[in-house]
């Protein structure tokens, strides 16, 4: 597998020189066509991050993969065309101020001048164009906007804009990191027992138009006009998901075992806690 394979499945060409045209289009391009998701986690498969192996998994088999997997291959290709990139690590936080790991992988991209914060592998939250660092307003990329903000101690933080204010998604600095760091914050992260990867099923594809999102028996669909919420209540359901709505090759035998183990407890601790409020 090479990194031409890579670029004719997002149907893009090499661009003569960095730009930022090929930049966005291959952001956006790579978070359509490759899901995010953690099944490997879930079913504790070996999840090597060498090069090879990851463009094997998520550009050839499709099986798609998270941040550490989508953006060292983003990174490498980027690096190979030209782009001066720089990789780096941020603390995942979902507006919820707290000491975390560095757990998040993430490349600055340097062009014409200016810093772009560039990710393919945050999920349903991911932008799909590069964020400038030093445009301080709300860009548009997709149904979203984002910026960063610079904050305290030399760190930086991608906000997202919410109806109800600002929602800070990661923070992350300008220190030199190595695949060996990253090494560290995949191993807790698919390791570790308290990790969320290890304890829930996310599966998400972004689109310039819509947002398509699981999160254990919770599917959301979101367009610009209106936000879809559907139930996973049966393996069958999950099956028809994750294969036609996602486009992921997977057997229904691993479905059933995903709904049982993690999707299951999810559905009947929700039930359990609205029955109880509705006592309340």
């Amino acid at each position: 597998m090479t990194f031409d394979n890579y670029l004719q499945k997002l149907e893009l060409t090499p661009p003569a020189q960095p730009d930022i045209v090929f930049l966005r289009r291959f952001m956006a391009r790579h978070i359509e066509r490759f899901t995010f998701n953690n099944i490997a986690v879930l079913l504790n498969e070996p999840l090597p991050l060498d090069t090879e192996s990851l463009l094997d998994k998520i550009v050839q088999r499709g099986a798609g993969g998270y941040c550490f997997e989508h953006n060292r291959i983003a990174y490498e290709l980027l690096s190979s065309l030209g782009y001066s990139t720089r990789l780096v690590l941020g603390r995942v936080l979902n507006n919820n101020i707290r000491p975390v790991p560095r757990t998040h992988r993430l490349t600055l991209v340097e062009l014409e001048g200016e810093t772009y914060l560039v990710d393919v592998g945050f999920g349903g939250s991911c932008p799909i164009g590069p964020i400038a660092l030093n445009i301080q307003v709300p860009q548009q990329a997709g149904l979203d906007q984002f910026w960063v903000r610079a904050i305290d101690n030399d760190e930086y933080e991608l906000v997202q804009h919410h109806v109800d204010g600002p929602f800070i998604l990661y923070r992350f600095d300008m220190a030199q990191y190595t695949e060996a760091d990253c090494a560290m914050g995949h191993f807790y992260s698919h390791k570790h027992p308290d990790a969320v990867f290890v304890n829930n099923l996310v599966v998400s594809r972004k689109t310039p138009t819509e947002v398509l999102m699981l999160t254990n028996h919770r599917f959301t669909h979101r367009t610009e006009n209106q936000d879809v919420e559907t139930i996973i209540d049966s393996s069958d359901r999950l099956f028809t998901l994750l294969t036609q709505t996602f486009g992921l090759c997977i057997e229904h035998e691993i479905c059933e075992f995903l709904f049982e183990r993690y999707v299951a407890p999810k559905l009947a601790a929700s039930e359990l806690q609205i029955t109880s409020s509705g006592r309340g």
